[in-house]
């Protein structure tokens, strides 16, 4: 008796039972700042301006001893509403991975080494918007890594930032690559996959989503309690 209850049980229950499936999201803007107050050279501003879109090749992220030791960071805007299409987007609980992959295209000076990389969050608009430098740290961090010599593809793990934004029925996800464990006056920066690069940034996600209901007529029921 009990195992024909499981048995009823779990033919009523396919209708729940869900798929992961894969996306490969592209940039929808790429983008990257260099926080220096254009009107007084060699002052260094107190956020970088993200939302600005670039169609460059290579995107600048970190410090550079050149001139002011400048510091750059680079942005990356992904469409939800786009991505997911139409009908229900899932929600934050049902997306199992999120990476942001972008490739390493170069680095100014591996003698004096690179720094570690972070990748955050921030609320994008698709218009211009201050990123506070000082809210940049490891602590803040979605993700941090030690880029490689060799030019490759970089991962980020942002899913706690893609949760988020589902959760909050936001149009898009806004990340930010920018150095830390910065050391001023090194060369400390690299140079990432721009739009118009042949390998530009995207958004890798894994999600669970509802397989479409396979409809139980009372006579496919009974015969499987019989």
């Amino acid at each position: 008796m009990h195992l024909k209850i499981v048995v009823v049980c779990a033919a009523l229950g396919l209708a729940g039972l869900a798929g992961a499936t894969t996306l490969d999201i592209p940039a929808a803007l790429v983008g990257e700042d260099e926080r220096e107050d254009a009107a007084a050279p060699c002052l260094q501003e107190d956020a970088f301006t993200a939302g600005v879109a670039s169609t460059a090749a290579s995107l600048r992220v970190g410090g550079t001893a050149y001139g002011c030791n400048a510091e750059f960071a680079a942005c990356f805007e992904f469409d939800l509403d786009a991505a997911f299409g139409p009908g229900p987007r899932p929600a934050g609980a049902d997306v199992l991975s999120a990476t942001l992959v972008v490739r390493k295209t170069g680095w100014a000076d591996d003698a004096q080494g690179f720094a570690y990389t972070a990748a955050f969050a921030y609320l994008a608009t698709g218009a211009p918007i201050l990123v506070p430098r000082d809210d940049l740290d490891p602590d803040t961090a979605l993700d941090v890594l030690y880029p490689p010599v060799a030019n490759v593809d970089l991962s980020f793990d942002v899913v706690a930032a893609l949760r988020d934004a589902l959760d909050d029925d936001a149009d898009r996800l806004g990340l930010l690559l920018a150095g830390v464990y910065s050391e001023a006056g090194y060369e400390d920066y690299i140079t990432v996959g721009g739009a118009g690069s042949a390998a530009p940034p995207r958004l890798v996600v894994v999600f669970n989503e509802p397989v479409a209901t396979t409809g139980l007529s009372w006579s496919t029921l009974k015969a499987v309690w019989r």
